[in-house]
């Protein structure tokens, strides 16, 4: 008889019962425990195996050859499943963009939130990056400006500050020739100045 419990996680279990009964001649009983000891072995784990001990004739009843009864196999194989940790990636962290407190957007001929009407306003947020630019220039004599100021100017006109890096737009427009970036600064370029003067409010 060969037994083989196999342990799962989850609480299930295998069971494999093997039972052998043979009339063997004398010199046949080593050979033929090796066959079932290789058999069972295949694909597992080192095993334990207890032979019981061959019975005389008059034990076997006058049988003239011994006889192997049993088999045992006792093992026990726990399977446990771990999941590698995955690799958690940083995100990269951005500066944080404030509002410039001493930029003036409400006084002169031409506040910052009449200009952005005049102009659209923008939807884009390119667009909307050169539209600060070039009012900070032509009407508040700054330059160059930061993310601070756009910053501003958008939570003067209630626009989305969702923006997860505030200065990407300005490294943009400074990389289609808008202008010239030097972090954290933008200057707008006459080829940005162009673009915003030709805006229009639809």
């Amino acid at each position: 008889m060969a037994t083989k419990t196999v342990m799962k996680r989850g609480g299930s279990s295998k069971i494999r019962f093997v039972m052998l009964e043979a009339d063997l001649g004398d010199g046949d009983l080593s050979e033929i425990t090796h066959a079932i000891s290789n058999a069972l072995r295949q694909g597992q784990a080192p095993q334990r195996f207890i032979s019981a001990p061959v019975r005389t004739e008059s034990e076997t009843g006058g049988n003239a050859a011994g006889a192997v009864d049993e088999v045992e196999l006792d093992t026990e194989e726990v399977e446990e499943i771990q999941a590698a940790p995955r690799s958690v990636r940083a995100r990269k962290k951005f500066p944080i963009p404030r509002a410039v407190s001493d930029l003036d957007l409400a006084s002169g001929d031409m506040p910052f939130e009449t200009f952005a009407k005049q102009k659209g306003p923008p939807t884009k947020d390119l667009q909307r990056y050169l539209l600060v630019a070039y009012w900070c220039k032509k009407y508040r004599g700054l330059e160059p400006i930061t993310a601070d100021h756009v910053y501003t100017c958008y939570k003067l006109m209630a626009w989305g500050t969702d923006i997860r890096d505030f200065a990407q737009p300005l490294r943009d427009l400074g990389r289609f020739g808008r202008g010239e970036f030097t972090a954290p600064n933008f200057t707008i370029n006459q080829v940005g100045e162009a673009l915003v003067e030709k805006m229009k409010a639809k």
